[in-house]
């Protein structure tokens, strides 16, 4: 019987091919089943290929926007910045020269306005009732649903060394594992594989049943199960 299997899609960071060659593979994974796409953010910067990557998105989000979700990444929050003429330094020195090169802009506020646009309206996050999907995670001990848009774009520690449960499965990226392998932990998954330091690009495959992935693919295809590190939820 078909069933509906959801997509998580870890940080592109203009790597253009590679999500295109990913998102061949998970068409293929999926089959005759439904489906939905969630990308945790960082589309742009670092990579050659930014403004392809948000071209793909938007047009994506167009055809079927019940089953597209992108989320905001602190890229695209510093980029938010630079187009107001804030942090513009910060921005440069984290990957916005590619960024420029790709729109061929001198400044992010001469980047496509319908781009910007789509930036600024990017959701901070999403629920499935059994996993939160964000980009860089939570502030631990807090409701889910009172997290600040700070937290939720660039926290690191304490979230990342917390063995709790946060109520959710907590799914995102943000920060790049060097393994270039997803990082499968009892309480939350990252899929930041580093696609613009080399690694892949990779997707988490979740259904209706269990809460964890049941699947990973990478751009290369679909991987063999990742175990999960049980370390943190015995400290």
């Amino acid at each position: 019987m078909p069933r509906t299997l959801t997509y998580a899609v870890g940080d592109i960071h203009g790597s253009f091919t590679k999500l295109e060659s990913l998102l061949r593979h998970c068409k293929q994974h999926c089959g005759a089943n439904a489906s939905r796409l969630i990308f945790l953010g960082d589309y742009v910067d670092r990579g050659p290929r930014s403004r392809d990557v948000v071209n793909l998105l938007i047009e994506a989000q167009s055809k079927a926007a019940d089953q597209v979700v992108c989320l905001r990444g602190n890229h695209e929050e510093m980029l938010i910045d630079a187009s107001k003429r804030r942090n513009e330094m910060m921005w440069l020195q984290n990957g916005g020269h590619e960024t420029l090169d790709s729109y061929g802009a001198s400044h992010a506020d001469a980047i496509a306005a319908e781009h910007l646009t789509w930036f600024k309206n990017l959701p901070l996050a999403i629920s499935d009732g059994k996993r939160f999907f964000v980009h860089a995670g939570i502030e631990p001990g807090v409701p889910l649903d009172r997290q600040q848009k700070d937290v939720i774009l660039w926290i690191r520690e304490p979230f990342l060394s917390d063995p709790r449960d946060h109520g959710q499965y907590i799914v995102h990226g943000h920060t790049p594992i060097a393994a270039g392998m997803p990082e499968h932990l009892p309480n939350r998954l990252n899929l930041d594989t580093g696609a613009c330091f080399g690694g892949p690009l990779t997707a988490a495959v979740f259904d209706d049943v269990a809460v964890g992935p049941i699947a990973f693919i990478t751009d290369r295809g679909k991987m063999a199960p990742v175990p999960m590190l049980g370390a943190l939820a015995q400290a």
